[in-house]
Formats: structure tokens, C-alpha cells, sequence
């Protein structure tokens, strides 16, 4: 353990003595403070209502402070609870993914007529369904074009 590891552990303990003797004296000077205040207004007089001033800050820097020195514990605590329930999500959703990232494979492969939405090869040059052309070629460089190019994608030249 390094030097600075035994000094975070004595700060985590200082931390977690403060806080628990603050949070004792705040609730002990609301808890008299509240019985102060009931007996004060049994017998007219008024209230050390100060108690309650004092003690209710009290109780929030010593909570404060113990939950701080409590932190990295709380923290690992979330971790363990939540790192199997995302190991479980992930192998259950693993075979949901793998299936759309064949079918996303598989669709390079292939190209979709704009006349009637079928799948065809690739290099087709006709829709297998509705034999509408696939590709235009260009008569100046010979590139296959999509069937709805206006110009030819490797020479700019109009196509036919």
C-alpha cells in the first residue's frame, strides 16, 4: 500500500468519526430542542428554539461526511449489483445483434429493384422478378450505373 493510500484510508476514517459524532450531537440537539420547545409552551415561556438551528446543520454535514468517507464502498456495492444484471442483458441480446448484422451483411450483397422492392444479386444487370434493368451501362467508359443515374458515376457523361 502506498503512501498516499494510507493517507486517503486515515482521511476516509477522520472523515467517518466526524461524521458520526455530527450527526449524534445534531440529533441530540433537535431531539432536546423539540422537548425544550413542547415544554415551553406548556409553561409560557419561550423556547431554546436554537437547539433546532444547531442541530438540524449538524445533521447534514454529519451525514454529509460519513456518506462521502462511504463512498467508495457504496460505489463498489453499485457495481456488483449492476455488472451481472448487464452481463445477463448482453448474452441475451448477443443473438438478436448477430442476426442483424448478418442480414446487414448479407444486404452488401445485394441490390433492390426500384420498381418492385425485390432482392437480386449484386452484379445483376435485370430484376429477377420484374425484369426491369438494374444497371445502366455507360456507352463512353462502360461503368455500371444504378437504373435511375442520370450520369455515369465514373465519367460524368449523360446516359442513355
Amino acid at each position: 500500500m502506498g503512501e498516499k493510500e494510507k493517507q486517503h484510508n486515515k482521511n476516509k476514517i477522520v472523515l467517518r468519526i466526524i461524521g458520526i459524532v455530527l450527526l449524534i450531537a445534531g440529533v441530540t440537539c433537535a431531539i432536546f430542542g423539540f422537548i425544550d420547545m413542547s415544554k415551553a409552551f406548556q409553561e409560557s415561556r419561550m423556547p431554546k428554539i436554537w437547539l433546532m438551528f444547531i442541530g438540524f446543520p449538524m445533521i447534514a454535514i454529519g451525514m454529509f461526511m460519513t456518506v462521502v468517507s462511504f463512498q467508495r464502498s457504496i460505489n463498489r456495492f453499485i457495481k456488483n449489483e449492476n455488472v451481472p444484471v448487464i452481463n445477463e442483458m448482453g448474452r441475451e441480446i448477443s443473438p438478436a445483434l448477430s442476426s442483424m448484422a448478418n442480414s446487414v451483411k448479407s444486404g452488401l450483397d445485394q441490390t433492390v429493384c426500384s420498381q418492385c422492392g425485390e432482392l437480386n444479386d449484386k452484379d445483376a444487370m435485370f430484376c429477377k422478378s420484374c425484369g426491369k434493368p438494374l444497371m445502366r451501362v455507360c456507352d463512353d467508359c462502360g461503368e455500371a450505373n444504378e437504373s435511375d443515374a442520370k450520369f455515369c458515376k465514373k465519367c460524368g457523361k449523360p446516359l442513355n
